[in-house]
């Protein structure tokens, strides 16, 4: 994860920076005990259950189990990359970051630019949205009341115009001070047979933000006729639609959320976020993108796809649910009455009336669709949409839910469930439980073993300091993360600079460790709780070892069955 970036300047840079100052930008911290104490950033709750140790620099949320050191705070705060909080938290204690050994003149000209071209889009951003307020960009600012946003609306999202102008903006960027080479660059403008052009003419402008609030690039919608419609950047050195969405810097404020509310264009984001309903986003002029989708997967559990009502936002929501699925994604699909888009339908029966509007499952949706351009009042195409239907069930997994569908195609087309079971397969599939399940939109708790959990506290006793690091070795531990955090401890290493080295599946039981709750806080009780541990996984062990030779002695020749039966007994004799 850490890259070129050396072990012992990341160490520095845990050491330098304050978890305490840094989580408390965000939530409200309240000390208790050792501890400081809030209710956590990345799930609702009302009673608090996130914990920042200001000893070891750690934070770990009881309730949704997400915890780390401040790189992964800010990383699933922030919704960045480690690079991208690794940056911020060294900018933050002006620590410089070592350079690449292989860094080259060209690696440096190329960072040059890439921040030219930001300052350069800021500039056409502030451009832009005077210009919405002058005489050339009327016809704008009238396009922008008639889809019923006020002055602040217009403010909030940064809204301007492109006039009617060859190179308006281009000379504007020259003034300023930019090179041609950049304007270029950053697809502000072109030069043609010597000519110069801006890229955006005759326009409403809508500024394209990445999470942390820096200008990307714009959309621009036509006034008029012309074409294209819609008009977005270029790929740039700093923007590629592919891996972008639309307002991203609205949903990074919005802690704890539930979902993202994926839409079309522009308007239906602002739409949404102007009525209040939280965490709308949009893709950038292309259809919706894997890089999309695991963009969208670090800032909600789930989304819900908010496709305009008419057949082609219909298909792009099957190709979307698709995608998402890829990504383990959960989702849903609102589906608008009359071909509206979300705009038209807010507009016209409000927010409480989308509130209500059902949030089909996938498999719903696809049913859905199944019937488009078919008359199941006629045999043929009941028939067809019978095929249909029973191709989509195929991935159902819960004989519950198999259940609800199945009644419900059985009123609709005639046919039995016999019938509708043996075209979709068979029961058996149907109901195969080593099939792999999707992710669920919640915390599920995992169960612990006994020994398992005896060595999460004897962990967390030894980095709390509690016990002498003489007294459990490596053999007390079954696997090799509980092995490696000893290890770790033992040679001083303090969790915060280890956590993020260890693989994903891992951090969650190595976090839950590391803050075992409750442990005794005086030392004498601490050492008497190890040894009892010790103890107990000692014992725990030689009842595995007697059920497994119990077990081949069942079976085991006359001869063999003596030689077991000896070693059960002496191991019945270490028994307390």
């Amino acid at each position: 994860m850490s890259g070129f970036l050396p072990s012992d300047w990341l160490d520095e840079l845990r050491a330098r920076v304050s978890i305490e100052d840094v989580v408390g930008e965000s939530v409200q911290l309240r000390r208790k005990g050792r501890y400081l104490w809030a209710c956590c950033p990345f799930h609702n709750e009302k009673t608090p259950s996130f914990k920042v140790d200001t000893d070891s620099q750690m934070f770990y949320c009881f309730g949704c189990h997400k915890g780390g050191n401040v790189i992964t705070f800010v990383m699933e705060n922030d919704r960045m990359e480690f690079m991208e909080a690794v940056e911020a938290l060294a900018e933050r204690v002006h620590l410089k970051i070592p350079e690449k050994t292989e860094s080259t003149a060209t690696d440096d000209y190329n960072r040059q630019i890439r921040e030219k071209i930001y300052e350069a889009n800021l500039h056409a951003a502030h451009f832009y949205h005077k210009m919405l307020w002058q005489p050339e960009g009327a016809q704008a600012l009238k396009y922008l009341y008639s889809r019923g946003l006020n002055d602040s609306d217009i403010r909030r999202f940064g809204l301007g115009a492109a006039p009617n102008s060859r190179d308006a903006l281009f000379q504007s960027l020259l003034d300023a001070g930019f090179s041609e080479e950049v304007i270029v660059s950053s697809w502000l403008g072109g030069v043609k047979d010597g000519r110069k052009y801006d890229m955006f003419r005759d326009r409403a402008i809508f500024p394209i933000l990445n999470p942390q609030g820096r200008v990307l690039g714009f959309g621009g919608r036509v006034m008029g006729d012309g074409n294209p419609k819609y008009l977005n950047t270029s790929d740039t050195p700093v923007f590629n639609k592919r891996n972008g969405l639309y307002a991203l810097n609205f949903a990074k404020r919005e802690h704890g959320l539930k979902r993202l509310v994926l839409v079309e264009g522009y308007m239906d984001t602002v739409a949404l976020l102007k009525h209040g309903i939280p965490g709308a986003v949009a893709t950038l002029g292309t259809a919706l993108t894997e890089e999309q989708a695991r963009l969208m997967k670090r800032y909600a559990p789930e989304v819900w796809i908010s496709y305009d009502g008419d057949s082609a936002g219909q298909k792009a929501a099957l190709r979307a649910l698709d995608i998402l699925e890829n990504q383990s994604i959960p989702a849903r699909v609102i589906a608008y009455p009359e071909k509206q888009d979300p705009d038209e339908f807010l507009k016209a029966r409000g927010v409480q009336a989308w509130n209500d509007l059902r949030k089909l499952s996938p498999v719903e949706y696809r049913l859905l669709r199944a019937k488009d351009g078919l008359d199941i009042s006629v045999q043929e195409d009941r028939t067809q949409y019978t095929l249909r239907a029973c191709e989509i069930l195929k991935g159902v997994k819960t004989p519950v839910e198999m259940e609800n569908h199945l009644r419900r195609l059985t009123q609709e087309t005639g046919y039995s469930r016999e019938v509708l079971i043996r075209q979709i397969g068979s029961a058996e599939k149907v109901k195969d439980e080593n099939e792999p399940k999707r992710p669920r939109n919640v915390i599920q708790e995992t169960k612990r073993s006994e020994i398992q959990l005896a060595q999460m506290q004897l962990i967390a006793l030894l980095d709390r300091d509690k016990i002498p690091k003489g007294m459990i070795e490596a053999e007390d531990f079954d696997s090799t993360l509980y092995r490696d955090m000893f290890r770790y401890l033992s040679e001083g290493v303090k969790p915060r600079d280890f956590i993020s080295d260890l693989p994903e599946e891992q951090l969650r039981e190595a976090l839950e460790a590391l803050n075992f709750e409750p442990l005794p806080d005086e030392r004498e009780k601490a050492m008497d709780l190890a040894e009892e541990l010790l103890h107990r996984i000692r014992q725990i062990r030689i009842n595995q070892k007697i059920t497994i030779l119990t077990a081949r002695a069942k079976n085991a020749p006359d001869s063999e069955r003596k030689e077991l039966n000896q070693q059960i007994q002496a191991l019945l004799m270490k028994l307390d």
